[in-house]
């Protein structure tokens, strides 16, 4: 296996789960087998396969299944089923029946959809887990690591692989990004052949891979898109795990499951013991990414505005087809000036936190239609921002011409793949884009209707 991160093609590996023969078992053998690996247990008079134990539970945690929803305690039975939802302040550790370690973080909801364990036979083993959001920790255990084809843990965005693994998800409802300590994963956008009813990892073209060598590093995936991003861990929340004050806990907590070497398939034994601080909550996975370091070289310009024939800033060999995203691409299309940009397949938006962006230039003009008149119009108190955990943007412009000021504004949506729409009740639209590796650079096009036939229009240009 190779130690650095693998792109395109890779080989496709095939998951069977031969389900026909185990409907096939008597009720009473299916009884036996799991009297004698231990996987039988009771929640009053239900019964569910024990999927692990909560051996340290802190702050606001809830339990919901077919039975209803519950306080989760420390020490109860995770069953398969289970979703663990905990609070802003809750914290809860699992260890698995194979000896594996879950952690399961603040503002998260984690489900077992499947957990088949035998000791004596794990590379038999399949398990089902879903992460809904928030951030899970999760050491794979001897199942998961015996049988890596038939491990998968979904997000609403992707699907991930085990390959033998100490690795940390994050997950909203558009974005899903994970790091790696040791061993190696396999993550996949959802959709194109990879269905969140599958079972094991989804490989091939469209799949990429991520190893412990690369500790700086976290493969994402966002909604929309057709393949994972590598990208600097300081621009995602996995990176407030390494700050977080309950850190050394996990570990800690983490060391003692996996270093079980009980025969006993069960939980884990009563000397997995250790003192307990419970995690600061100003470590949430939610804390805003860190802003890209000011000392960096500039990037390139990527994106740009200007009219319909020659546009402004361009290089001198550029051509407009050449920027074009696609020849009818006009979304930034809007009064007598347009914004293209470069191809963005390898631009990533931060996952979470708001954005200021300072104007760098523009183009105004104050129409009058009556006297088919236009005044170049000065902008003064340009703001942009931009809110990527929400997927919205706000901007204020005043501009002045003719002696007189207008203070203008909108507000919109941020679209998976950067580009800007205002919403139709705003008075000014805005049509643009963003651009760069990080999403640094944005321009849009505006305009507004003042009333006697006069009207606002321009384009800016935009950077962090």
């Amino acid at each position: 296996m190779p130690s650095r991160t693998l792109w395109g093609p890779v080989a496709i590996v095939l998951s069977v789960v031969c389900a026909s023969g185990a409907a096939q078992t008597a009720p009473s053998d299916q009884k036996d087998e799991k009297d004698r690996t231990g996987l039988q247990a009771h929640e009053g008079s239900a019964t569910a396969d024990i999927a692990g134990k909560a051996v340290v539970v802190v702050g606001q945690v809830k339990v919901a299944n077919a039975r209803g929803t519950s306080t989760l305690a420390s020490g109860a039975s995770v069953t398969v089923g289970d979703t663990i939802e905990t609070g802003a302040d809750g914290y809860v550790y699992v260890t698995t029946v194979d000896h594996g370690f879950i952690s399961v973080r603040p503002n998260s909801s984690f489900s077992i959809e499947r957990y088949d364990y035998d000791a004596n036979t794990p590379e038999r083993a399949v398990i089902k887990l879903a992460l809904h959001r928030g951030v899970v920790r999760e050491i794979s255990g001897r199942g998961a690591q015996a049988a890596r084809d038939h491990y998968r843990m979904n997000t609403p965005v992707a699907a991930l692989g085990v390959r033998g693994t100490d690795f940390t998800v994050f997950t909203d409802a558009n974005i899903t990004s994970a790091s790696v300590r040791s061993g190696g994963i396999v993550m996949t956008p959802l959709g194109n052949g990879c269905a969140a009813s599958g079972s094991g990892p989804c490989e091939g073209s469209n799949a990429a891979q991520l190893f412990a060598d690369l500790t700086d590093k976290a493969l994402q995936v966002t909604r929309g898109n057709a393949h994972p991003v590598l990208l600097d861990t300081h621009l995602t929340p996995l990176t407030t795990e390494k700050g977080s004050a309950g850190q050394k806990t996990e570990d800690n907590a983490a060391h003692a499951a996996v270093a079980v070497t009980h025969v006993d398939p069960g939980v884990a034994p009563q000397e997995l013991t250790f003192p307990l601080n419970a995690p600061s909550t100003t470590a949430a996975p939610t804390t805003p990414p860190t802003a890209p370091s000011k000392s960096a070289a500039p990037e390139a310009q990527q994106v740009f505005w200007g009219r319909y024939t020659a546009l402004a800033n361009l290089p001198a060999d550029a051509t407009l087809p050449k920027l074009m995203e696609t020849a009818s691409d006009q979304s930034g299309l809007l009064g007598a000036f347009a914004i293209v940009r470069t191809p963005q397949s390898d631009m990533v938006m931060p996952a979470q936190g708001s954005f200021n962006f300072g104007l760098q230039s523009y183009e105004a003009y104050l129409v009058n239609a009556s006297t088919s008149t236009a005044t170049a119009a000065a902008i003064s108190n340009g703001t942009l921002a931009i809110n990527f955990g929400a997927h919205t943007f706000t901007t204020n412009l005043v501009l002045n011409a003719n002696g007189a000021s207008y203070a203008v504004s909108s507000s919109g949506g941020v679209s998976n793949n950067g580009k800007l729409f205002s919403d139709y009740v705003q008075p000014m639209a805005v049509r643009g884009g963003l651009a760069g590796k990080n999403a640094t650079q944005a321009a849009y096009t505006f305009s507004q209707q003042l009333g006697n036939n006069q009207s606002l229009t321009g384009a800016t240009l935009w950077s962090r």
